[in-house]
């Protein structure tokens, strides 16, 4: 039955990668994408790193290795603006670069998804492994983001990777498991600035969970203490190494991130736009962007007392969405991404001790239904998935990459042939070079003069920046995210 279990659990990784990796070339470029390669190429071909520090270099790094390698140009005679319009175009190859570009992200998302699978199983056993693996692998966002160029998933393996290697060293205060977690937590910090913050305040909810129920670990600092310093001469030369032992590189990331959670980034909840967003803008986002099922599952961790990784995995995750609600970067899900990690694992804890209950056992097997069947529904669309609270209509609660991120321009161009649109008035989030993409003659649409014809928005620009003249007229939605209206 183990054996059976941890292969299930590898053909749900394998099955997942197949599934994540057909949306390459459904979605068009997303916003941030062309910043991210670009950077890559900038380290790979002018060995420097100006464009956007703020996030670390390893994940573009690999990122942009098939792409480099197939021929994606970065032109340091060009501007900035002009780099990230025609990047993916490079060599006409607008899809194949696509794909060469955000199959690098696949390889983050096997790291996080082992690391799920080696907690929860070194703690539940092989069934608590592979209940931990479908439910991260199946919620829907961590699969859609792990399909496009960005940190998060990288961020959410940084996690998990770390948690992992804490859990061993609080088992085991030994140098090794202390070098081993540096290493973790290193590797956290060159994924996305934002672990430096939430793998400390997880481990540290670990640890308070599990001295609060042992009377025995409540003195493991004591062990910890000696080996602490290993642990963290290990993370500092490894994140040196991993700048080209280059501290300026680093040092002017940590300062543009301080610059940027200082800016006034407007945000948008439930109809209302505001500057530096609200506290609870993260909670409401996890609890309309995960399957419900996973969110029960996670919650009854709280209940579960025979397991001590129960508690741990939850109170990791609740710590990770504790740090996000001093962010004002209110701008998504993704950026607390990695608590899906933990919340997996307090998840599984929850369903294998409900299976052990005769009243609840089918409970548990409709709720891991339930989240399976709701992953599957969402294909091709994970990303943008919301759930059943606020499946129906989405843009009256959450915006930016939660819903709209330009994803949905090659759909507007399948759209655009069929109807055979001669011209198209348009805008959309992020930068399409819509000559190339083939399009017809296009034209920015108006805010306030109203224009006759064809006319494409997306519902990100329709709610921020207001198009009063379009409001009760008759639209197509094109994917998730873009209101195609014919104004005669």
């Amino acid at each position: 039955m183990r054996g059976r279990a941890d292969l299930a659990a590898i053909a749900l990784i394998a099955l997942s990668l197949i599934r994540i990796a057909a949306t390459f070339t459904i979605y068009s470029a997303t916003v941030d994408e062309p910043m991210h390669v670009s950077a890559a190429l900038q380290l790979y071909t002018q060995h420097d790193y100006t464009y956007q520090p703020v996030n670390p270099p390893l994940p573009r790094l690999v990122f942009g290795l098939a792409p480099w390698i197939g021929g994606m140009q970065f032109d340091p005679k060009n501007t900035m603006e002009d780099q990230l319009l025609h990047v993916f175009h490079s060599n006409h190859r607008y899809k194949t670069n696509l794909v060469l570009a955000r199959s690098g992200n696949l390889l983050f998302f096997v790291i996080a998804a082992i690391a799920v699978w080696w907690w929860a199983r070194r703690e539940l056993g092989a069934n608590g492994g592979l209940v931990a693996v479908a439910l991260f692998a199946l919620q829907p966002v961590v699969a859609g983001y792990a399909g496009l160029v960005t940190h998060d998933i990288s961020a959410t393996a940084g996690v998990a990777v770390s948690l992992l290697a804490f859990a061993r060293w609080l088992d085991v205060p030994s140098a090794r498991h202390a070098m081993v977690f540096g290493a973790a937590f290193a590797f956290a910090v060159l994924c996305k600035f934002s672990d430096i913050g939430y793998v400390p305040a997880a481990c540290l909810a670990m640890y308070l969970v599990r001295a609060s129920r042992d009377a025995q670990t409540r003195g493991a600092w004591r062990h910890i203490a000696p080996s602490f310093g290993t642990a963290l001469a290990t993370c500092v030369v490894l994140i040196w190494a991993g700048y080209g032992f280059k501290t300026h590189w680093f040092f002017a990331g940590i300062h543009d991130l301080i610059w940027f959670d200082r800016m006034d980034f407007f945000g948008y909840a439930f109809g209302h736009i505001k500057p530096r967003g609200w506290w609870w803008y993260f909670p409401a986002a996890v609890a309309l962007k995960s399957t419900i099922a996973a969110l029960v599952l996670g919650l009854c961790a709280f209940f579960v007392r025979q397991t001590r990784v129960a508690g741990e995995a939850l109170a990791a995750a609740l710590a990770i969405l504790a740090v996000s609600l001093t962010s004002h970067l209110d701008l998504g899900v993704r950026y607390v991404l990695p608590l899906y990690a933990p919340l997996s694992v307090a998840g599984a804890a929850a369903a294998l001790a409900m299976f052990q209950h005769h009243r609840l056992r089918i409970a548990a097997a409709v709720l891991l239904a339930w989240h399976a069947v709701a992953s599957i529904i969402a294909i091709p669309d994970a990303f943008p998935y919301f759930n059943e609270f606020a499946a129906r209509r989405p843009w009256l609660y959450l915006l930016d990459s939660n819903l709209d991120w330009g994803q949905d321009i090659l759909r507007l161009k399948r759209a655009v042939r069929a109807k055979k649109i001669d011209r198209l008035a348009v805008v959309a989030m992020g930068g399409h070079d819509y000559d190339s993409l083939g399009f017809p003659p296009t034209s920015l649409l108006s805010r306030d003069i109203p224009t006759q014809g064809w006319a494409a928005v997306s519902e990100h620009a329709y709610r921020f920046v207001g198009y009063q003249w379009l409001h009760g007229r008759p639209y197509e939605r094109i994917g998730k995210s873009i209101r195609l209206y014919y104004i005669p």
